[in-house]
């Protein structure tokens, strides 16, 4: 039913506090605008914000407008379980609150494989280097723990709310790792986490190069002085 100033009375809804595992609460604007005649009928901008109560973390700010006596229906796509408020500002004013409660866990007693809800990352990190040579054996344990500690490095600079209330992935990344460790050409070929994430282990990558140089022994059995590397950043 999402959508803008639909033909729908401005009374007669019910309005729920509690909202299970597979449904999507969404808020009903009505009411507001100014009719004075059917040439005379100005919509009513508003804004929605929806905060997290335990964490007071604002999650989704949205913009509309509704003529009066219709209504705007925004869905608000939330993943977590826990306590939310909804708020109506017009003109910078809170109009209206609304709080609820959002559960995404099935009880255990009727919970099957096919209707279990998926389960959110808990917030670990690990990367993998996919398809490397044996010729780079020497040289891929120190680049793997490069690239932990460049991901680590990015996480304090970064907004941490990007990283709530996503399910499990990774994002997958070829680039070309020259003899002296300087990473170019770097794209993102498979990403399941999104573009904010992607784009996060991407500069994470790019802000560890130069990594070390690679040993005698590697550059030697290689024959060449640049390589192509996929590595697969996780998030779980």
């Amino acid at each position: 039913m999402e959508g803008e100033n639909l033909d729908l009375p401005a009374s007669g809804y019910t309005s729920y506090k509690f909202f299970g595992p597979s449904q999507t609460p969404a808020a009903v604007v009505v009411g507001y605008g100014f009719y004075d005649g059917p040439n005379n009928n100005r919509s009513q901008e508003f804004d929605l914000e929806v905060v997290e109560v335990a964490s007071g973390t604002v999650i989704l700010n949205s913009s509309g407008s509704a003529f009066a006596g219709k209504a705007a229906v925004i869905n608000l796509p939330i993943r977590k379980s826990g306590n939310y408020r909804l708020k109506l500002i017009i003109n910078n004013s809170v109009y209206d609150t609304w709080d609820f409660t959002v559960n995404r866990e099935v009880p255990a007693d009727v919970a099957s494989t096919a209707t279990q809800p998926p389960a959110y990352a808990k917030g670990i990190f690990s990367t993998r280097i996919e398809e490397i040579p044996d010729a780079f054996s020497q040289y891929d344990d120190y680049l793997l723990q490069a690239l932990n500690d460049a991901v680590e490095k990015q996480m304090a600079s970064v907004n941490h709310d990007d990283f709530a209330q996503i399910q499990p992935g990774n994002v997958l990344i070829q680039f070309d790792l020259s003899e002296p460790g300087r990473v170019s050409s770097p794209k993102i070929i498979q990403n399941s986490l999104g573009d904010a994430l992607g784009d996060f282990f991407l500069h994470a990558l790019q802000s560890g190069s130069p990594y070390k140089a690679w040993p005698d022994a590697t550059r030697a059995a290689i024959g060449t002085n640049s390589l192509t590397i996929k590595v697969s950043f996780n998030y779980y």
